[in-house]
C-alpha cells in the first residue's frame, strides 16, 4: 500500500489468546531516515496515514532530535569510560 509516496503493508498479528487481527506496518527507509525508528505499526489505516503525515510534517524536529540523541549518547559513553 502507498500513501504520499511512502509504503506500508497490512500484517496479521496474533494476541496471547490466539486471536488474529490486522494491523498496518511501515518500514519505509525514506520516511524514517531522520529518526532512530526502523518501523512502526498502527491498528487502522487511518492512524497509519496520520502517522505518515506526522513524520512528513516534522522532519526538522526529528533531525534535531536525532542529533541531540547522538550527542547525549556520545557524552554519556565518554563520561562512563573516563571513570573506568
Amino acid at each position: 500500500m502507498e500513501y504520499k509516496g511512502y509504503f506500508y503493508k497490512e500484517i496479521q498479528v496474533t494476541n496471547y489468546r490466539g486471536i488474529s487481527a490486522p494491523m498496518f506496518k511501515c518500514s519505509d527507509v525514506a520516511l524514517l531516515e531522520h529518526t532512530d525508528t526502523t518501523s512502526f505499526t498502527k491498528f487502522t489505516e487511518k492512524r497509519m496515514k496520520e502517522a505518515i503525515d506526522y513524520y512528513i510534517d516534522n522532519v526538522a524536529y526529528h533531525i534535531n532530535l536525532k542529533k541531540l540523541t547522538h550527542k547525549a549518547t556520545k557524552d554519556f559513553l565518554q563520561t562512563k569510560y573516563e571513570q573506568l
